[in-house]
């Protein structure tokens, strides 16, 4: 469940789902909008399900310029240290304890994005916060 979250954590995007519907699908950021993206560091609310039937949950991420990554799963949680990075189109994680993922990324509005992980799990979304 921890490593899920992480992933919903690394990625997400806000708005109610009948929004989404209405809109026309945004295409991925590409490698270069990535970069651009994350060059000064990014902090982000992750809000997003588990799996199917569950209901959302959220965390804050930082990524930090030097790769590093930071993940805070909640006001009483230990931060989780891992890394991040720019993988041709994809935005990747890696937490030693909860494992690896990739993710496309949709800008969804001014300050929000869509993450659409690679493995399955289910969609989440970034809220940038700094």
């Amino acid at each position: 469940m921890r490593r899920k979250l992480t992933v919903l954590t690394v990625v997400a995007l806000l708005g109610g789902a009948g929004h989404a519907f209405a809109q026309k699908p945004q295409p991925n950021l590409t490698n270069e909008q990535l970069k651009a993206l994350l060059s000064k560091g990014l902090t982000v609310r992750i809000t997003g399900v588990d799996r199917a039937n569950t209901a959302a949950s959220s965390a804050t991420a930082v990524y930090q310029r030097d790769g590093t990554a930071r993940l805070n799963q909640g006001p009483t949680t230990t931060t989780v240290i891992g890394s991040w990075r720019v993988e041709g189109d994809k935005f990747c994680t890696k937490y030693t304890s909860l494992g690896s993922v990739c993710f496309n990324v949709q800008r969804s509005g001014d300050k929000t994005y869509k993450l659409i992980p690679l493995d399955g799990l289910l969609e989440g979304t970034w809220e940038v916060l700094k």
